[in-house]
């Protein structure tokens, strides 16, 4: 049901895409004959390190976002002992707010520049998951919602910059091959890994705080990409 809900947006998706114009700096490299006809080749052939920054950094998105808006349900209800109708109705509210931290962390981005932005979501998450995650056996329904609208909130701190940053930190001649290439690497291999990789470190360990530590060293790993990235707001598009 939720595909076929969605099939209309495909269809606008779509045709948004067939009609959106190339960028001017794209325009300029088509008159000069500058386009690059193998962009993957010098993707990795001129900017390894920038694919390397921006998959790290990317990472922390992909794992974020799995863990925090569509494992936590099943984390709750499973491990800690909600019913799945609370664990639910926490994380709609979390989705809900969201949407509006989203918007705000993108235009505080504008104004601060993303690799400050980038940072400071990644500090968050190495400072605060685990403590967050030890509060939710203490806590009645109205406790969860609080955290999980935290964790969202943290979160967009990461993703109302990250689109940015990733078209910034690519020149033109490969901008959407290596947006395309991090971001959906990222997704593939560490954000639909997720939730299976959270359920397999419980039931290794046997410590329900596992989840929380594997988000930690994505953290962690994003804020080493971070810290190697130079500032990209407010600079000319190469």
């Amino acid at each position: 049901m939720p595909f076929i809900l969605a099939l209309p947006f495909g269809w606008i998706g779509r045709y948004i895409r067939l009609k959106l114009e190339d960028t001017p700096k794209f325009k300029e490299l088509e008159s000069k004959h500058q386009v690059v006809h193998t962009p993957i080749k010098e993707l990795f052939s001129q900017h390894l390190g920038k694919v390397l920054i921006a998959f790290g950094v990317a990472i922390l998105n992909a794992v974020g976002f799995y863990l925090v808006l569509t494992y936590m349900p099943t984390y709750l209800s499973k491990e800690v002992g909600f019913s799945g109708q609370e664990a639910l109705f926490a994380e709609n509210l979390c989705l809900v707010t969201y949407i509006g931290f989203i918007f705000l962390m993108g235009t505080l981005s504008d104004t601060y520049g993303r690799k400050k932005m980038l940072v400071i979501a990644s500090i968050l998450f190495m400072v605060l998951t685990v403590p967050l995650f030890m509060l939710f056996p203490h806590l009645g329904v109205l406790g969860i919602i609080v955290i999980q609208i935290i964790f969202g909130a943290m979160l967009t701190v990461n993703d109302g910059t990250l689109p940015c940053f990733l078209a910034e930190i690519f020149p033109t001649s490969v901008r959407y091959t290596g947006f395309a290439f991090t971001f959906n690497c990222a997704n593939a291999f560490f954000g639909g890994t997720a939730p299976f990789i959270a359920t397999w470190l419980i039931a290794v360990t046997g410590n329900n705080l596992a989840p929380a530590w594997y988000l930690v060293v994505i953290a962690a790993v994003a804020l080493v990409a971070m810290l190697a990235a130079t500032e990209t707001a407010k600079k000319p598009l190469e």
